[in-house]
């Protein structure tokens, strides 16, 4: 039985893990908030992006949606059918929603929402937003999952406290 070329071992599902939390780390280091993603089509890396809400004043420039617009841009399409999109941290509702729009497969992350300290940015409608989240999660089950990854907090450590 032939395998399939798409499957991705282990190991590269790690690295690419990895690329997106050090992704974060570095937004984190320069003040922004820690977050990283990247999405991976045919075993390649087509883009990466990071969280710039604090810098553009923007709630919806989170890492998710940036790697998905630059994914698109690259490839010149709307239709990321096949791709999976590494995160250093669990999807929102906003990010998981725009993945699927985009037709994405799948979405990986490092870090669980459970995981992540008071950052002292909270949406406004916070509750609604873990409510569409818990939605989401239910309508497609299979389509996040959770890979723990050695050092997946360490974004949050660099982030500056209060900025």
């Amino acid at each position: 039985m032939e395998a399939n070329p798409q499957l991705k071992s282990y190991g590269a599902e790690q690295s690419y893990l990895r690329r997106a939390v050090e992704l974060a780390i570095d937004n984190a280091e320069s003040g922004q908030l820690p977050f990283g993603a990247i999405v991976v089509l045919d075993n390649q890396v087509v883009a990466t992006g990071v969280n710039t809400a604090l810098k553009d004043d923007d709630p919806t420039a989170h890492a998710e949606l940036a790697a998905v617009r630059a994914a698109c841009r690259t490839l010149r399409t709307l239709d990321l059918n096949g791709a999976t999109i590494y995160s250093s941290c669990e999807p929102c509702a906003f990010c998981h929603a725009v993945a699927t729009a985009a037709g994405a497969g799948e979405l990986v992350y490092a870090t669980t929402k459970e995981m992540v300290p008071d950052l002292g940015v909270v949406s406004p409608n916070q509750k609604l937003m873990e409510s569409m989240q818990r939605e989401l999660r239910s309508l497609a089950p299979t389509q996040l999952r959770h890979l723990p990854l050695d050092g997946a907090e360490e974004p949050f450590h660099r982030f500056p406290a209060g900025a």
